[in-house]
């Protein structure tokens, strides 16, 4: 197995920010340990035997699945694309319901919870929407994406102070990792770049190096961890690994947490093998969950059409497509999509209403919404599903 370079430290000067009460300020570090993170444009990898083994039996699940499972899933792939931006954000501890996203998606909602893991869902759509490898332009506009809303004063820009992980609000004297200064960012993303454009590192380690060392260089403000997940799809689109639907990859670093981050601590120590081992696990489990949506999606489906009693030719039809990859719908809406009137929009819902297949209620005042129960369980079952931890 080759080295692979770890991260040493610096010792800084610490500048309190922002006033201090006189007591804390006597209490206030002068200095700091940061990272110091080394470069691998060039660094050359291999695996263990047992590794390398398990990457081949990942890469060939993920490619049968994106070429088989995956097609089914296309009708749906909007769906399973907001449920790994629920997995992702959970990650974050950002926790909604389905209906509360789908409902804060239609309101135009950029606060709480819920408006936050719309704006993951963005940012993921544009993960595996943009041309070419990822590089730091593209990860730079993910990042927008994800905080534009919420936190503009930092989106899409580099961090210009010091960030922590763990210890204490005020320093990072006792933190569990401090990245690296922030004048170092500039050349280590540069650095990124220059390793994302390979194309001699098998795709699944390729995207679970990418992601370790974004994490560890940690540019940015706020958002890493969600946008170092968006880079995965990225270079698992770009590299034609999943190309049909986003491989729901969160949902499986989900599963145990604690796992996940251990891994990334060994990176910046040197062993990449964990996180490597692990994103590989997690795709297998990724495509597991896939198909399993995929196969649920479908059953409802059929159901739908046993209890549909319009005619084969009328509109209702067409709304059900719609309601499996967006399960809460206005009628403006969903008339703007099928060039319907709302008025006869309005009507199929009405009767979709009464054969049991969508519910209405009344999100503003002047904003009405139908939601399709079926789906929105199937999506909480989903997230369920992916936090909780397979037995060995």
């Amino acid at each position: 197995m080759s080295p692979w370079p770890a991260a040493s430290h610096e010792t800084l000067p610490w500048v309190p920010r922002g006033p201090l009460s006189r007591r804390a300020h006597q209490s206030m570090p002068a200095e700091y340990s940061s990272a110091v993170v080394p470069g691998v444009a060039e660094v050359e990898y291999s695996m263990h035997g047992e590794t390398a083994g398990l990457i081949d039996r990942a890469t060939i699940t993920v490619a049968h699945f994106d070429a088989h499972d995956a097609a089914r899933l296309v009708p749906f792939a909007p769906l399973l694309l907001r449920s790994e931006s629920v997995a992702s954000s959970r990650i974050e501890q950002l926790t909604s319901s389905s209906r509360r996203v789908m409902e804060a998606e239609i309101l135009g909602v950029t606060t709480g919870n819920a408006g936050l893991i719309v704006a993951n869902t963005r940012q993921m759509r544009a993960a595996i929407t943009c041309d070419g490898a990822p590089d730091t332009a593209s990860l730079l506009a993910m990042h927008r994406t994800l905080l534009e809303s919420s936190a503009p004063d930092i989106a899409g820009r580099f961090r210009e102070e010091p960030v922590w992980i763990g210890g204490s609000d005020l320093h990072p004297v006792d933190a569990l990792f401090v990245p690296p200064h922030a004048r170092h960012i500039p050349g280590l993303m540069a650095d990124l770049n220059l390793f994302l454009a390979r194309t001699d590192i098998p795709t699944l380690v390729h995207a679970a190096l990418a992601h370790a060392q974004l994490e560890t260089i940690h540019p940015f403000a706020d958002g890493n961890g969600r946008t170092g997940r968006a880079l995965i799809h990225a270079l698992l689109h770009a590299r034609g690994l999943s190309r049909h639907a986003a491989l729901p990859v969160s949902a499986g670093l989900l599963q145990d947490i604690p796992t996940y981050f251990d891994a990334l601590t060994v990176y910046r120590d040197g062993d990449p093998e964990p996180i490597v081992r692990l994103v590989a696990q997690c795709a297998i489990r990724a495509a597991e969950l896939g198909t399993w949506l995929a196969t649920e999606l479908t059953e409802i489906r059929q159901d739908w059409a046993r209890s549909v009693t319009a005619r084969r030719d009328a509109v209702d039809w067409r709304i059900l497509n719609i309601l499996l990859s967006r399960p809460v719908v206005t009628a403006r809406d969903v008339a703007e999509e099928l060039g319907v009137s709302p008025a006869n929009i309005r009507k199929a819902l009405e009767r979709l209403e009464a054969n049991g297949v969508v519910l209405a209620s009344q999100l503003e005042r002047n904003t009405r919404a139908w939601r399709a129960p079926d789906v929105l369980e199937l999506l909480d079952a989903f997230a369920a599903r992916s936090g909780r931890r397979q037995q060995p």
